[in-house]
């Protein structure tokens, strides 16, 4: 019985570690990328050229990021 406990503690421990990452890298990776692609073809649509729309991508990218770095890395 102390064996299972001791294994489910463990196995606990190894899921919160792997959830703290994955929520990281959604947070700081996948957010502003997807924001950022919203921002790109958002003017790809509306005409501002393709070197506008890599503006705005890394522009929106960079932002987002410091928002989440920022507002977001509290725990």
């Amino acid at each position: 019985m102390a064996d299972d406990t001791l294994q489910r503690q463990h196995d606990a421990e190894e899921h919160l570690k792997s959830y703290n990452a994955i929520m990281k890298a959604t947070g700081e990776i996948g957010l502003p990328f997807c924001i950022g692609l919203g921002a790109f073809f958002t003017n790809l649509v509306m005409r501002n050229g393709v070197p506008m729309a890599f503006v705005a991508f890394f522009v929106t990218y960079v932002f987002v990021w410091f928002v989440v770095k920022t507002f977001f890395s509290g725990h």
